[in-house]
Parts: structure tokens; C-alpha cells; sequence
């Protein structure tokens, strides 16, 4: 039966072409900008585990009074601004050959040496020195790894000083362990449900397109369909044959898809969805992602499609004896009340400090399943 719809949807006409060109080209769209925001929801969580090595606390020290540690190092952690950006300076002692370093630098430099992140030593490298390096004493010895940083674009310098010479300026601290905790970000969530929602969004269109595209001649598909039926072709049969367009053309859709992600992939990265450029290798959807999209789209795209066809399933006189069909109930807007419920009152309620949109995201989801249930069809 797969052989024989497949043989159909290829060779019955410009119709079933263009029908099956407008699957696949849906589905590769909707795969690649679904992938994107996978890649993009990926970088952010990943950042958002970073190490944060500015979030060490330290113990309070006096001028002339500090720990003869040979673990431990001066600390003042402090930023600065040029042009509207902002640059994390850390000023650094060592008190010892232990002296923990920060992530992403083998060892802190020594007195009039620092470490700068590949984004400041360019920015260093091109703007007059007395209206930004001269901020910065000593040489350059070392390029700040990616562990250090958030993103390629961050602005990040470590400096190195004598112990006497940092104790003297205000807010040094004397630090025994570099902060290993990631950094608690307030708006988390709010991003977390900013993406879920481009996912959501993105995947109904899709199938409502798939389906819309899977009813393109219907007349003439239900002729064939009472055809096969009158030689003794079972509903199951029918199934299989009315599936084999969508997902031919989801199959189709979705390696194409996975090909124009993967051709747009830099482009995404150099986007800063959420206001930070992420490192590119960061900037992907993973396997899981992969994978989701090439099990799952072409699996809901042949419900989808068995969905629409769900008419065309008829008896043998079925062409013949098609009757109106009766009004919808009042069921089919279940879904659609929940889910607005669901997505309304989880955002009426929740804590603006520390919002929770879990319920908001099902709500969501109920609402894109009531508006096609609901719907004509």
C-alpha cells in the first residue's frame, strides 16, 4: 500500500506534485526556524550555567592586615563602562603559588601583566590608548578562554597587582576559592516561556498547512478512494495510501529543512536573540533536537494529514451517498476555553518577581489544539 501511494502522490498529475511541493516546503521552513530556536534556547541555557567567577565573596581585609595564605589571593571585582558597554574588571593579588584562578586563565598574571578577553584586546587594539587603555596598567600576557566569558562579545579584563598595592584600594577583599555557582539570573524564566512560545507557534502553522495542502482536490481523491474500496481496499489500506503524501513530503520537508538550518546556522549565531551573542558551538539543537525533528514533524505532519482525510475514508457508494454532516458540538471548544484559562490566569497570578509559566505554556498548547478542533473542517 506504501508502494502504491507513493507511486500515486508522484505520478498523478501536476496537482499531487504541487500538492507534495507544498508539504515538504512548509515543513522545511517551519524545520529550519525550529531549529533555530532550539539552537538559540540551547546557547541561552548553557550560558546560563556558566560558572560565575564574578559572584565570589570573599573575607574583609585592612590596608596593612591580610592572610599569609599561599591558597588564597587579593580580590576587587568592580565595572567599567566605554561607550555604553560595560567591562568586568578584576583586579587580582596572589598571596601564594595556590592562588585559584578564574575559569577559562591556566594562572592570575603577575604584577603589571593582565588577561583580556579576545573582544577587549580588539577593542583595545583600535581605539586611541588615552581614551581607554591608559585605564588599564602593564602588559598584556594572556587571552581569557571561553569558560570566562558568556559570549564572543563580552568585555573582560583580569589584572595583576602586588598584594600591598591592591590592599590599599578600597573593597579588596581576600578570596580563598573562585565561586563555582552559576549566576542567578531574574529573568530566566521569562525567556524560558518566550521560547517555548516561538516553538509552540511555530509548529501549528505547519500542520494546519500540511492539512490544508492534503485537502487540495479532494473530489477527485475521493473518487479514487471509492475505487480502490468497490476492488476490496479496506479503510486500513486507504489510510496508508491518503498518509503516504504528507509523509513523503514531510520527510522530504524535514531533511531540507535540517540542510537550510544547517546553511543559516553562522547567521544564527551572529543573532542576539536575548541581547547576548552566544559562542557558535554553543549555537546548536543538539541531538535531541535533531532527532525531535526528524521523528516528530514527520510523524505529526501524517496525522495531520489522516486528520484531514478523514472524510475521504468512505464506503464503497460512499462518492454516491456523502450526506451533510452535522453541526459541531459544543465540546469542540473545550480545549479552547481551558487552554485560555490555563494561559490567562497563571499570568494574572504569578509573582512578578518570580514568575512561574508552566501552566501558561499547556494553556498555550490548548489553545493552538481548540482553535483546529474547534475550527471548520
Amino acid at each position: 500500500m506504501f508502494g502504491l501511494g507513493l507511486r500515486l502522490a508522484l505520478r498523478s498529475g501536476r496537482e499531487a506534485l504541487i500538492r507534495l511541493a507544498l508539504i515538504a516546503a512548509a515543513v522545511m521552513v517551519g524545520v529550519a526556524v525550529l531549529l533555530s530556536v532550539l539552537s538559540e534556547f540551547h546557547a541561552f541555557s548553557a550560558a546560563g550555567k556558566r560558572q560565575c567567577w564574578e559572584c565570589t565573596v570573599g573575607s574583609s581585609i585592612t590596608a596593612t592586615r591580610y592572610g599569609a595564605d599561599p591558597t588564597a589571593e587579593l580580590w576587587n571585582y568592580s565595572e567599567d563602562y566605554y561607550q555604553g558597554r560595560t567591562i568586568k574588571r578584576l583586579d587580582v593579588a596572589a598571596l601564594g603559588p595556590q592562588a585559584p584562578a578564574i575559569p577559562g586563565l591556566a594562572e592570575i598574571p603577575g604584577a603589571g601583566r593582565y588577561a583580556v578577553s579576545p573582544a577587549l584586546a580588539s577593542l583595545l587594539g583600535s581605539v586611541p590608548r588615552d581614551e581607554l587603555g591608559d585605564r588599564f596598567p602593564g602588559a598584556r600576557a594572556a587571552v581569557l578562554g571561553d569558560a570566562a566569558l558568556t559570549g564572543p562579545d563580552e568585555l573582560v579584563i583580569v589584572i595583576g597587582h602586588s598584594p600591598a598595592q591592591l590592599a590599599a584600594l578600597p573593597a579588596t577583599v581576600q578570596v580563598n576559592a573562585v565561586s563555582t555557582t552559576p549566576e542567578i539570573n531574574s529573568v530566566k524564566s521569562v525567556y524560558q516561556f518566550g521560547f517555548s512560545i516561538a516553538a509552540i507557534a511555530l509548529v501549528f502553522p505547519v500542520v494546519i498547512l500540511i492539512g490544508t495542502a492534503t485537502r487540495l482536490a479532494a473530489a477527485r481523491r475521493e473518487e479514487r478512494f471509492a475505487a480502490f474500496r468497490l476492488v476490496g481496499a479496506t479503510p486500513r489500506q486507504m489510510s496508508a495510501i491518503a498518509s503516504v503524501d504528507a509523509l513523503a513530503g514531510a520527510v522530504a520537508g524535514t531533511l531540507a529543512g535540517v540542510g537550510l538550518f544547517l546553511l543559516l546556522r553562522s547567521t544564527v549565531a551572529d543573532t542576539a536573540v536575548t541581547g547576548t551573542r552566544y559562542f557558535p558551538a554553543l549555537v546548536t539543537p543538539t541531538a535531541t533536537g535533531y532527532l525531535a525533528a526528524l521523528v516528530a514533524v514527520p510523524a505529526v505532519s501524517t496525522l495531520a494529514a489522516l486528520w484531514s482525510l478523514r472524510r475521504a475514508r468512505i464506503s464503497p457508494l460512499g462518492v454516491s451517498r456523502k450526506v451533510t454532516p452535522p453541526p459541531p458540538s459544543v465540546l469542540r471548544i473545550v480545549p479552547l476555553t481551558l487552554g485560555l484559562v490555563l494561559f490567562v490566569v497563571p499570568l494574572a497570578l504569578s509573582s512578578s518577581s518570580n514568575p512561574d509559566f508552566k501552566f501558561a505554556d499547556l494553556g498555550l498548547l490548548l489553545i493552538m489544539v481548540g482553535l483546529v478542533v474547534g475550527g471548520p473542517c
